[in-house]
C-alpha cells in the first residue's frame, strides 16, 4: 500500500484529527492544486484538459473539520474509479 493510501485510509477512518497539511498532502498526491486562498477558504483544482474538480477547503487554525475531510475523501473516492473506469480502487 503506497503513502498516499495510507494517508487516505487514515483520514477516512478517523476525519476528526486531520490537519491541513494532511488533506493539502493528500490532495496534491491525486494531482490537485491549490488555485488561490479566499480568507479561510483554501481552493483546490485538478484540471487534466478533459476532467475538472474543485474543492473548497475551509480551514481555521490547523484543524479541519470533519465534514469537509469526508467531502475531499468522496471527490478522490470518485475521481479514481472515474480514472479507473470500472468503479473500483486499484
Amino acid at each position: 500500500m503506497s503513502k498516499r493510501e495510507k494517508l487516505r485510509q487514515r483520514l477516512r477512518n478517523n476525519p476528526k484529527d486531520a490537519t491541513l497539511q494532511q488533506v493539502e498532502t493528500l490532495l496534491s498526491s491525486f494531482g490537485f492544486s491549490r488555485v488561490r486562498i479566499q480568507g479561510s477558504h483554501h481552493i483546490y483544482e485538478y484540471d487534466d484538459g478533459t476532467i475538472i474538480k474543485k474543492v473548497v477547503v475551509p480551514v481555521h487554525g490547523t484543524k479541519v473539520k470533519s465534514v469537509y475531510v469526508k467531502r475531499v475523501i468522496r471527490l478522490i473516492d470518485s475521481f479514481v474509479s472515474e480514472e479507473n473506469g470500472d468503479g473500483t480502487d486499484a
